[in-house]
């Protein structure tokens, strides 16, 4: 049984239709909210498609047809709760697309986190929870084409009419385990999450695995390539990871002489990448043969950075082993206790005091009160405060 059959939804690509949504979802007290985007087509991903589901409401909206500013207001309305699986993503996607806030939201799939359950997709919970199966034929498809197929549509309008029900289950079971406070002070601190702005680093050839076991001479044509294809993903508007692969630009970059005699040889090099690309790759090869060899730029690092720094690594891994810990006794998830980023911001910080975790961006009073004085206590005990 697929999902998208349960309940009908509205399809809405007319502004009018849509400032009259808004008006009816201001008066419910909850919406399920998902988002589609086209980053696996597009050199700059755009927000292409918004799934909303409320009490008696079902709803598709293109959002390259219409604005959504009229919506905003619910999403910072503390008297409807915003249901998500996964909101972190969404939230990301708003924020990117239009200045907003959020309050009082519920994320399925952190709750799912929270309650020590490992296989939080929601096409695993609700085949779990709801006893049905997810459609999964478009994941990967191109939200960005128009017109979208009324099976694109049904598909994409399922993914929000079950988010009630699961929160509801989760939510039950989050309070019967005495962990519902310590959620809602996690679905806090995702509501503050910001997109990070797209930036194209001149660098980031020397990221590409393998790439620093070239040579001098590999490595300058290796950047040519970077630079060259990021300049014709801009051009067709594509992701650089659509024109050629990583492991292309790095097998050119050990024979770029045999790239230039015979470019067919190469695996990865079909007749589409030879007809559309096959000039400019030429070009980036004859360039960074004629380059100076790239020399990687050594940074020098004092005695005492380095050992600064090893402090700080060792003092992340000992909290990670802290963190697990304390999951496999609350049978949680590691992340639902404290997510990476987090956690390393605690070991650069050496909090002494409940008032120096209390300063840790994204920890939020509500974790500093279950687990600041133990972890306070573990970074004294393993002299991870020095």
């Amino acid at each position: 049984m697929l999902l998208y059959f349960i309940m009908s939804y509205i399809f809405i690509d007319k502004q009018k239709e849509f400032d009259e949504l808004a008006a009816k979802l201001a008066k419910h007290s909850y919406l399920s909210i998902d988002t589609e985007s086209n980053s696996l087509y597009a050199y700059k991903e755009k927000f292409c498609l918004m799934q909303l589901t409320a009490e008696d409401i079902n709803a598709v909206v293109d959002t390259l047809a219409v604005d959504i500013k009229p919506l905003l207001p619910v999403f910072a309305d503390p008297a409807v709760e915003k249901i998500f699986h996964s909101a972190d993503s969404d939230i990301r996607v708003f924020k990117a697309a239009m200045g907003c806030t959020f309050a009082n939201i519920f994320d399925v799939m952190v709750a799912a986190k929270y309650l020590g359950i490992v296989k939080c997709g929601l096409d695993n919970m609700v085949k779990e929870y709801i006893g049905a199966e997810m459609n999964k034929k478009f994941q990967k498809a191109d939200w960005g084409r128009r017109p979208l197929t009324k099976e694109m549509l049904d598909y994409a309008s399922a993914d929000t009419i079950h988010l009630k029900k699961l929160r509801d289950l989760l939510a039950a079971e989050l309070e019967k385990k005495g962990r519902l406070e310590e959620a809602t002070g996690q679905f806090e601190q995702i509501c503050k999450i910001e997109p990070q702005p797209m930036r194209f680093d001149e660098s980031g050839f020397l990221t590409l695995k393998s790439a620093r076991q070239l040579n001098g001479r590999g490595l300058a044509v290796l950047r040519e390539l970077y630079l060259a294809r990021e300049l014709a993903a801009i051009k067709r508007n594509a992701p650089p990871f659509k024109v050629i692969s990583e492991d292309l630009m790095l097998r050119l970059s050990v024979a770029p002489r045999e790239g230039l005699h015979n470019l067919s040889i190469f695996k990865g090099v079909s007749g589409y990448v030879l007809s559309n690309h096959g000039a400019w790759i030429r070009e980036a090869l004859q360039k960074g043969l004629k380059a100076p060899e790239y020399q990687v730029p050594r940074r020098e690092i004092s005695r005492e950075k380095r050992a600064y720094f090893e402090t700080v690594k060792n003092r992340f891994k000992n909290l990670k082993v802290w963190r697990k810990e304390i999951a496999a006794r609350r049978n949680m998830l590691p992340e639902a206790i404290m997510g990476n980023d987090v956690l390393e911001r605690v070991a650069l910080s050496q909090p002494k005091t409940l008032e120096d975790l209390h300063a840790v961006r994204g920890l939020g009073a509500e974790k500093v009160s279950l687990y600041g004085l133990e972890l306070i206590e573990f970074m004294k005990k393993h002299h991870l405060g020095k």
